[in-house]
């Protein structure tokens, strides 16, 4: 037999006067557990915590970017950044020569073959590193090509202009209950 049962959830809304940066975020807190579904401009994100040691929404508002974003992403909020490809390039080809595993001329060969490559990213990029008669002596094992990550702007997006706002409204959501919490305590002790 199957058990359906039915709870409230609780819908924050943040939206700007701009009309972009909007963002809807359920929470289904338990007394140590919270669920959070967020939709938004920025993709929906979801995560469920079995246990967090202490109040839900006191939880949620001392997460971090990193944690929260890993967490509600599924740990995908870094994606690649072949931008910095030829940074990492660079520092391997400089890093050969230092080991004095190129000579002079062909560190400036790998200089100049492997930072002026036909395409920047993808599967050609990297089949361009690799099939360079240098790519052992630069990189030495396949583990070694670039693979530069940065944050993903949507999680950042997400972060600043969603989650943050939230995170002001459940903070003055806790500081109201501390507030009335205290307040019933001086009553009772009258």
């Amino acid at each position: 037999m199957v058990k359906v049962t039915k709870s409230q959830a609780e819908l924050y809304q943040v939206r700007h006067e701009t009309f972009e940066g909007w963002g809807d975020i359920h929470l289904v807190c338990g007394e140590q557990s919270v669920s959070v579904v967020i939709h938004s401009d920025y993709g929906t994100f979801a995560k469920y915590w079995s246990h967090c040691g202490c109040n839900p929404k006191k939880f949620l508002v001392d997460l971090d970017f990193d944690y929260c974003m890993k967490n509600l992403t599924d740990y995908k909020h870094y994606i690649k950044a072949p931008e910095q490809y030829p940074t990492e390039v660079k520092g391997r080809i400089i890093e050969a020569r230092r080991a004095e595993n190129l000579t002079k001329e062909e560190a400036r060969e790998a200089w100049c073959d492997m930072l002026q490559t036909e395409f920047d990213e993808g599967d050609l990029y990297f089949k361009e590193l690799i099939d360079h008669h240098l790519f052992n002596k630069v990189f030495g094992d396949y583990e070694y090509l670039p693979c530069a990550k940065k944050i993903d702007p949507c999680c950042q997006e997400l972060w600043e202009m969603v989650w943050l706002p939230f995170v002001e409204r459940l903070k003055s959501e806790l500081n109201l209950v501390s507030s009335l919490d205290q307040l019933a305590g001086k009553l009772a002790w009258k």
